[in-house]
């Protein structure tokens, strides 16, 4: 019974806890290696679907129901019926989990959900437009689905890119070296970085939004907005390398966004995975631009609705998806030039119009959100923008040293210089300081989830 309890209080998907890093993860990587090479993928997905069960093992035969059912669809998708009975089943899986949860029936998504759930519709489309073969192998297909390096939070890996570490079950010294460097990185932007720089952003919310400043509003946001960077981009990270341990491809998901100058170019470089699937599974057979600038828009609207929809059900993502469909299309077809040929004036509207629509996405209660946005324009409201005077030195001096580590990470020099000095003793001493040290630092503080988490 003890062991029993012990294993079912696991922090077992959680890659930011001592309980994945010192437990899950080594045995799970044990068991994979001294297997031959014929049985990794049976190891991946027992591996898979027992740390899914000790994170929700009341959903876990959700994620099954889902791999069977698309298995066995997936085999006759030569019929547009099973295709179209594929595709809605999906979508249906995915709206009722959603629905279910805003109409307070359960607590939380079975995990992955959402992201789970898009795998299986790029494979069940990339099979029936012929990009890939059907899986004959329940196995490598439910390997795949359940893959536990992205089912709480992607990328969104296709099966075409699934299927050489499926055929091929393992990784050379290089490609776990490089994973293993990723995966201290994404640690460290995860608990150094994003962890306490996102302390400020909950301070704001116990003080409550009437009582801030208008320039501690706009720190608030450039704050929420490198916490959420530093937050996904470092589970992206660790994913990544998690992958490559196995033996997997490296699906990148971030490309220095911050370097935008447009909010089209900033979501090309953010979460490159939702995006592209967004692109190539809706905006695309929607019929993308070829039917003229009216359909354009239409598609364009209707691809962001869905990506707020995606994101979740309350108001906030509804409007927050149409501020960036808007954004994005009046880019397109509007002042997209104008900022071409600004190089300055296109780096100040990014980093001031993204940081706003991240305010909308981050506050579900439409009228704290408008009460937020009152104080960033106090112009807008009532009142004066100088609350309590001294509020944005005060919170400068404590989190300002964050910020600025942050800021610096979002620089693509950064790559480079990774590039040039991943190999070198002295930074993989460095890396070994980050490591435990976001040890350390997890140890004396709660674990504190990943923000995508939830969706």
């Amino acid at each position: 019974m003890t062991l029993l309890h012990s294993l079912l209080t696991l922090d077992a998907l959680n890659f930011g806890s001592l309980d994945f890093l010192f437990w899950c993860l080594p045995a799970f990587l044990a068991a994979y290696y001294l297997a031959p090479a014929a049985y990794r993928n049976a190891v991946l997905f027992a591996g898979s679907i027992l740390l899914y069960a000790l994170a929700q093992p009341h959903f876990v035969l959700v994620l099954l129901a889902s791999c069977a059912v698309n298995f066995w669809l997936g085999a006759r998708l030569s019929s547009k019926p099973y295709f179209i009975a594929a595709i809605l089943l999906d979508v249906l899986l995915l709206a009722s989990c959603k629905a279910a949860v805003l109409a307070g029936l359960c607590k939380a998504l079975p995990v992955g959900v959402s992201f789970f759930t898009f795998k299986l519709i790029s494979y069940q489309a990339d099979v029936r437009r012929g990009v890939i073969p059907p899986e004959s192998s329940f196995l490598r297909f439910a390997a795949y689905v359940s893959f536990f390096p992205q089912i709480t939070s992607g990328p969104i890996m296709r099966y075409g890119d699934a299927s050489k570490g499926l055929s091929s079950p393992g990784a050379s010294a290089a490609a776990m070296e490089e994973g293993l460097r990723l995966l201290i990185l994404g640690l460290a932007s995860k608990i150094l970085l994003a962890d306490r720089i996102g302390l400020l952003w909950n301070q704001l919310s116990v003080i409550g939004y009437e009582s801030i400043s208008t320039p501690l509003a706009w720190l608030g946001a450039f704050a929420y907005s490198l916490q959420l960077y530093l937050d996904f981009a470092g589970y992206s990270l660790m994913a990544g390398g998690l992958g490559l341990l196995l033996g997997y491809p490296y699906i990148e998901n971030f490309r220095h966004p911050y370097a935008s100058r447009s909010v089209g170019e900033f979501w090309r470089r953010w979460h490159i995975s939702l995006g592209s699937w967004f692109r190539d599974y809706v905006y695309f057979p929607l019929g993308g631009s070829r039917a003229g600038k009216g359909a354009a828009v239409r598609n364009l609207l209707a691809v962001w609705l869905l990506t707020g929809l995606w994101h979740g059900g309350t108001w906030n993502f509804l409007l927050w998806g149409l501020i960036l469909g808007l954004l994005v299309t009046g880019e397109k077809f509007g002042y997209g030039q104008f900022l071409g040929r600004h190089k300055i004036l296109s780096h100040v509207y990014l980093l001031t119009a993204v940081p706003l629509t991240w305010v909308v996405f981050a506050i579900p209660d439409l009228g704290q959100l408008g009460l937020y946005f009152t104080r960033l324009f106090p112009f807008f409201g009532t009142g004066s923008a100088v609350v309590d005077p001294g509020d944005f030195a005060r919170y400068l001096s404590m989190y300002g040293t964050l910020l600025a580590a942050g800021c610096l990470c979002c620089l693509p020099v950064l790559g480079g210089i990774y590039r040039r000095v991943r190999q070198r003793p002295l930074f993989l001493l460095l890396l070994l300081v980050l490591f435990w040290t976001c040890v350390y630092q997890i140890a004396n503080a709660s674990s504190n989830p990943f923000l995508y988490f939830q969706f």
